[in-house]
């Protein structure tokens, strides 16, 4: 998979346009892939395992590409040329089958975060990575794999989420239960619990501390800008906390160097990608002071693809 040539009539600046993003989503998915567990529940990514265990790294692996492969799919309106929702709806099925279970492919169960909280910050992937695929992928399971799915998934919203920005994990999650016909009392209470909290944590002039205090950090645009904001998006509603990105972006644009490089502040430094996040939430979304091209090329250097 090359990158395609440089473009400078259609983008001046950089020479990058949406087929060198859809090239480079598909390069690090593919990169990914080949670590990859037989059935596809698990990426087993090289390196010294995490403090959370290889199974739940293996989870991370499938489930932050598996929110690459969503975008990139999504943006192209179900145009997937080399067939990765395939690959992801195998490792679903795989992976919750029979969730717990110590075997090569099943999924840790979903627990309170002082007990075994990693598998719920990846829920959160797992389902937006579903309902921005839904036509693709979700409706061609049969029903009791989507069953299964669901009850993995609820793992999330009855277990108690670290005291920050993980409040929103559980919210996306039953945000995506809601938009497929299987919302109850149990996801309305979960997603009203994080608006509330998200109310406590503004701070003002577009920013939230993740969680109380005086935690200020990327999450701020990744985490909890983008997760109401992109839920009201996908359906079809004004987020009431729209203006409020709006405003963190005629802050926050100011916080990347020439080259596209973030500030480096608070707990969250290895962030690059996601550092990003809350500008494009804004072009998508229509919530930014910034031009399409100021947008552009600030996602653009953002990425240590694009140097």
């Amino acid at each position: 998979m090359k990158l395609p040539g440089d473009d400078r009539d259609l983008s001046p600046f950089t020479g990058y346009t949406r087929q060198h993003w859809e090239t480079a989503a598909d390069r690090l998915v593919a990169a990914a892939w080949r670590w990859t567990t037989p059935r596809g529940a698990l990426l087993d990514l090289p390196g010294p395992p995490s403090r959370s265990g290889v199974r739940s790294d293996g989870l991370e692996g499938y489930a932050r590409t598996f929110l690459a492969a969503g975008f990139r799919v999504a943006g192209a309106n179900g145009d997937d040329p080399h067939g990765w929702l395939d690959r992801y709806a195998s490792g679903l099925v795989a992976g919750t089958r029979t969730p717990g279970r110590d075997d090569a492919e099943s999924w840790p169960l979903i627990l309170d975060h002082s007990v075994q909280g990693q598998p719920m910050v990846e829920s959160a992937s797992v389902a937006l990575g579903l309902r921005l695929t839904r036509p693709w992928l979700w409706d061609r399971l049969d029903g009791d794999a989507q069953d299964r799915v669901e009850e993995w998934l609820r793992g999330a919203v009855r277990h108690i989420p670290a005291p920050n920005n993980w409040y929103l994990f559980p919210f996306t999650v039953a945000g995506f239960l809601e938009s497929v016909g299987r919302g109850d009392a149990e996801t309305a209470r979960v997603r009203d619990r994080a608006l509330e909290l998200l109310e406590t944590w503004y701070r003002g002039q577009g920013w939230y501390a993740d969680g109380d205090g005086r935690a200020f950090d990327h999450y701020n645009g990744w985490a909890l800008h983008l997760y109401p904001v992109l839920d009201a998006y996908l359906a079809g509603a004004d987020a009431p906390q729209g203006p409020r990105l709006h405003e963190h972006l005629e802050s926050f644009s100011l916080l990347f160097g020439s080259n596209g490089a973030p500030i480096h502040f608070g707990r969250s430094l290895t962030y690059r990608f996601a550092a990003g996040a809350a500008v494009a939430l804004g072009a998508i979304t229509g919530h930014t002071p910034l031009t399409p091209g100021a947008s552009r090329r600030t996602a653009e250097r953002n990425s240590t693809l694009f140097p």
